[in-house]
């Protein structure tokens, strides 16, 4: 995973004088967004396909439970049993977790003054975000090589 650039810090002026910051604007590298975009872009098709649908969503749903038990502290469970209903609310579980994982990950980097368990956190998470990309770009790849051939 590439380090995501961390574009401007938003601040607030306090009523007693002091400044706060109030969040951080963060732009991902752009091959983060083509791999998420090409994902849910794949899965549209997968949508709008009539035959071999079936095989295809069951195809998704694997994935979908691999990434889950990767992803179980960043995904709920009331967000996973609703994702499971249709290939685009899979696509979407899987991208918004992608996305949630590359801002914290950007915001931990971020902070000057770490504690000890925010740097252990900060090494799970960039673990298990690689084992996304990892997944994501293995059904991708295992897709095309079976539609190309």
């Amino acid at each position: 995973m590439t380090k995501p650039m961390i574009c401007a810090i938003l601040r607030k002026r306090r009523e007693n004088g002091g400044i706060m910051q109030v969040g951080v604007v963060i732009f991902l590298p752009m091959e983060e967004l083509m791999e998420i975009e090409k994902f849910l872009a794949f899965t549209e098709e997968l949508g709008k396909k009539k035959k071999g649908k079936k095989e295809e969503f069951e195809k998704l749903q694997r994935l979908f439970e691999r990434f889950h038990l990767l992803n179980r502290k960043y995904l709920d469970k009331e967000t996973f049993d609703k994702a499971t209903g249709s290939i685009t609310s899979v696509a979407e579980a899987i991208a918004n977790t992608v996305r949630y994982l590359d801002t914290e990950i950007a915001h931990l980097r971020s902070k000057r003054m770490k504690l000890p368990f925010e740097n252990v956190e900060l090494g799970e998470m960039q673990k298990v975000q690689t084992k996304n990309e990892m997944l994501l770009k293995e059904y991708l790849a295992q897709y095309e090589s079976e539609h190309t051939a």
